[in-house]
């Protein structure tokens, strides 16, 4: 099993919560857990993009860095460490994602990725005059953006001529160091994002779930891929909370919950529009957690969140997707204390 952490480009915290959580965005920071999760080998670090407001409850006036600038100032400090920048397409046109990523997987020797978001935020989009469309329009939208990028990676002379994009024999060089191309993520639970996500994504990123339903989207996505003739990997977001006995797990997840933000969670509802993501959030639990990472039930001691991570594996999921209150803390924890009984596991 792989690992990936969220970066904190975005202040304010992964938990829609009053309780003390770690809400620092400053680049200096994002320096600091870079380095820390190169250290421990962690694969890869996801930067979300937001152009207003934040993930968690907290109020703050450090804003949002842009996840694509924070990974160029940090590409060149590592040697090891992937990076997922998460993109907007109604902010950037696929020829200037593809020229930029091109540069990026230069700097960094092949290791950018891109995390195509086709967007939930409406208020987010029309604020900035970006246009809201429908939501099969908006998947519709991301497979051209996709196909763009890719025959811009991978091609000289490119054409392409779609509902929302047209490409007459263009080129762009140096191409990526990654071949054919840098690997795309891609999330979403609706059936057009399970379409697209088997035609054209490498990687589909899934909100947190339990077992019954991660094997559901595993299926239907990998059924699509395979009309296809491809092959497509899983990941899944899971904020974890481990510590010595169960007990203790369980009670700080329970202070999480009574200290809920109901503003923040009554804000956030208000304001997505989506047809998939968040459908089974029933609970203010499933909504404290950024996309619904408690659900995948990562809480409890370290031997019970590595047999579940050992569960997600056999069900077919390639990575993990981690969160934690406070991540410079409690990875070194992690690593110290869950991953060597994975890796026990697998010996046996």
């Amino acid at each position: 099993m792989k690992f990936s952490i969220w970066g904190a480009n975005l202040a304010g915290g992964f938990l829609r919560s009053r309780i003390d959580q770690c809400t620092d965005g400053s680049l200096e920071y994002n320096r600091k857990l870079v380095h820390l999760a190169e250290e421990l080998d962690i694969d890869s670090i996801l930067f979300p993009t937001r152009y207003t407001g934040t993930i968690g409850g907290n109020a703050t006036d450090e804003g949002q860095l842009d996840p694509i600038s924070v990974i160029t100032a940090l590409a060149s400090e590592t040697k090891k460490i992937h990076f997922i920048a998460a993109v907007l397409p109604g902010f950037i046109h696929p020829s200037t994602l593809a020229k930029i990523s091109s540069t990026i997987d230069v700097i960094s020797n092949g290791r950018f990725h891109i995390n195509l978001v086709s967007g939930w935020f409406k208020e987010e989009q029309e604020m900035f005059g970006i246009e809201w469309i429908k939501h099969d329009e908006r998947y519709k939208r991301s497979s051209e953006y996709l196909e763009v990028l890719k025959g811009l990676w991978t091609s000289d002379g490119f054409s392409f001529r779609g509902n929302y994009y047209h490409i007459k024999n263009a080129s762009l060089s140096p191409k990526p160091v990654q071949k054919p191309y840098p690997a795309i993520y891609q999330g979403g639970n609706s059936k057009d994002a399970q379409e697209m996500a088997g035609r054209f994504s490498d990687f589909y990123f899934m909100n947190g779930a339990p077992i019954e339903e991660l094997k559901e989207q595993i299926l239907s996505v990998s059924s699509v891929a395979e009309k296809y003739g491809r092959d497509i990997k899983f990941a899944v977001n899971a904020f974890v909370i481990a510590r010595e006995n169960t007990t203790i797990a369980y009670d700080e997840y329970q202070n999480i919950i009574n200290h809920a933000d109901d503003i923040a969670i009554s804000q956030f509802n208000n304001k997505k529009e989506t047809l998939g993501m968040w459908r089974n959030a029933t609970s203010i639990s499933d909504l404290i957690a950024n996309n619904e990472g408690f659900r995948t039930g990562l809480i409890g001691s370290y031997e019970d969140v590595a047999k579940k991570i050992d569960q997600l594996k056999q069900i077919g999921v390639h990575k993990v997707l981690l969160t934690f209150r406070h991540p410079l803390k409690e990875l070194p924890n992690f690593y110290t204390n869950v991953v060597p009984q994975l890796q026990a596991t697998q010996v046996q």
